[in-house]
Order: C-alpha cells, then sequence, then structure tokens
C-alpha cells in the first residue's frame, strides 16, 4: 500500500479524512498532565485521616449537677515569725605561708625502637 505523503502518483481523493500528525511535544505535554494527576489521586487516597488507631470504650464522666456546699476548714495556730538571727562575729583565718615549690625530676631519655625484622 502507497503512503499518501509519499507517493507522486497518488491521487487525492477529496472524499475521505485527512489526519494531520501531532508533534512529538504534544505527546510529553498529555504525558505530564496524566502524571501529575495520578499523583494528586495518590496523595488523597494515601493520606487520608483514618481516625485515631485505638477506640476508647469506657463512658465519659457524667456531668456534675450541683455543687457541694463550701465549708470553712478549721483554724490552724500559725507560729509567731522567728526573730532574725544574729550575724556571727567571723574572724579572718591566718594567712598561711606558701609551701616551697620542689623542681620537678629531670625526664629520661627514651631509648630508641629498633624494628624487628
Amino acid at each position: 500500500m502507497a503512503t499518501p505523503e509519499r507517493d507522486p502518483v497518488y491521487t487525492r481523493d477529496e472524499s475521505r479524512t485527512v489526519y494531520t500528525r501531532e508533534s512529538n511535544g504534544t505527546g510529553w505535554f498529555v504525558g505530564i498532565i496524566v502524571a501529575l494527576a495520578l499523583l494528586a489521586i495518590g496523595y488523597l487516597v494515601f493520606s487520608a485521616n483514618t481516625g485515631p488507631a485505638t477506640v476508647d470504650t469506657t463512658a465519659p464522666a457524667p456531668a456534675i449537677e450541683s455543687t457541694a456546699p463550701m465549708t470553712e476548714a478549721p483554724a490552724t495556730d500559725v507560729a509567731p515569725p522567728a526573730a532574725p538571727a544574729a550575724p556571727e562575729a567571723t574572724t579572718p583565718a591566718p594567712a598561711a605561708p606558701a609551701a616551697p615549690v620542689t623542681p620537678a625530676a629531670p625526664a629520661t631519655p627514651a631509648t630508641p625502637v629498633v624494628p624487628a625484622n
């Protein structure tokens, strides 16, 4: 079968539908849109809040309908505040003479290490 775009002998039939080729860029554009849509759907599906992992089955505390009447606490004897303490008389400690400094012992020379054969 002859290719109409390349065959010079081919006679054009005006009644048939002519299809145009889409450029390669159109495929990339459609592919990117589809990929973004799939990413958005995946995000919505996998990031949904499914609720708490554990279910609390204990009943909530009942509502308080009336409060208990207030009663006064018994008075307690409070001790009188203590008098401030008198400052102690301190005498400075006598200065002790400094101990004499002894010179450090001279270092012994290190022996050279001979590698084993």
